[in-house]
């Protein structure tokens, strides 16, 4: 998937971090279960370049799928990265839709007597505020208590790891520098602790590229982030060479968003006007919308795509057929 087609800031940080084989096997090997982690075969993983994602959902989640070893047999690592403004009481039957379609995939290039590989489906939920969803798909099921014993062999099992930032402190999360500032300016956005001494560690931002480095600046800027507060930020950083470097970054940033704006030629109002139009057609057409498809009309930026859906919402026969538009 090309960065043009990953529609949320969060999934770029995301995506361009943990593509990167060093910080996705650090990330995976500190935060899974470690009995689990023990029994992965860590130089074996590679990542599969394919998502799994609903069209629906595309603006409020995104996924990294990983082939690795486990005692000599295939198996896979899914990761899925919540970042909806609310939790999915159903992940567990969303992520049993996704593993099927992983196990399609890998059975049309494995026919029988090729068994079908485990998936290890863990969920990166970005959220300020806990979940109580359970993990595990049975409980979604209405099984009468007398026949529960019968009918639950009969029924998929399926459970999920579930990583909430928001229960997470910021001093346990762990990895390689570029993994761990990225999970904790994730942590941030939501509780607007963007500009908190967890994000400014500079032993931290010493250790990572300058791309990276970029890409957090370009996250905080994209989280409305007061420029004169993240300015006032910058200039605390003890070590000169490092906040000229990020000074330098951040202002030629602040100027090309600043160039974009003008080319647009909306003011922050005017494409609110236009993102309401937009979900009001699909009330009017629809009944309603869902969470994702809100989330992902609201960051948009561009008036030209917003008057094409416009024009798209009022049109569309289905929801489903607007979001595979967005």
């Amino acid at each position: 998937m090309s960065e043009d087609t990953i529609h949320q800031p969060n999934d770029k940080l995301l995506k361009a971090t943990f593509s990167v084989p060093e910080n996705a096997c650090a990330f995976f090997q500190n935060h899974l279960p470690s009995d689990l982690a023990d029994a992965l075969e860590w130089n074996s993983l590679t990542l599969e370049h394919c998502t799994f994602i609903d069209p629906q959902f595309a603006s409020s989640e995104s996924d990294l799928l990983f082939h690795i070893k486990l005692h000599r047999s295939d198996a896979f690592l899914y990761l899925l990265f919540e970042h909806q403004s609310t939790e999915e009481p159903r992940m567990a039957l969303r992520l049993l839709s996704y593993i099927v379609r992983i196990w399609e995939r890998f059975a049309k290039s494995h026919a029988p007597p090729a068994k079908l590989p485990a998936v290890l489906p863990i969920v990166l939920a970005q959220d300020k505020r806990p979940w109580k969803t359970s993990t595990r798909l049975e409980d979604l099921l209405d099984l009468p208590p007398a026949f529960a014993h019968v009918l639950r062999a009969w029924q998929p099992t399926l459970m999920y790891h579930l990583l909430e930032l928001v229960r997470l402190p910021y001093a346990d999360i762990t990895g390689t520098p570029e993994g761990i500032i990225t999970l904790r300016a994730l942590k941030a956005q939501p509780m607007e602790e963007l500009l908190e001494d967890v994000i400014w560690d500079e032993p931290l931002l010493f250790s990572i590229p300058e791309g990276a480095l970029e890409r957090i600046l370009r996250y905080i800027l994209n989280a409305d982030v007061n420029v004169s507060l993240l300015e006032e930020r910058i200039a605390k950083i003890r070590s000169k060479p490092l906040q000229t470097k990020t000074m330098t970054l951040a202002d030629q940033l602040i100027q090309k968003g600043m160039q974009e704006g003008e080319q647009k030629g909306l003011s922050k109002g005017e494409l609110r006007a236009f993102r309401t139009a937009v979900l009001r057609a699909l009330e009017i057409r629809h009944g309603g919308y869902p969470e994702g498809i809100r989330e992902a009309v609201e960051a948009i930026q561009d008036p030209a795509q917003l008057e094409s859906l416009h024009e798209m919402a009022i049109r569309s026969d289905s929801l489903d057929a607007f979001a595979e538009k967005l």
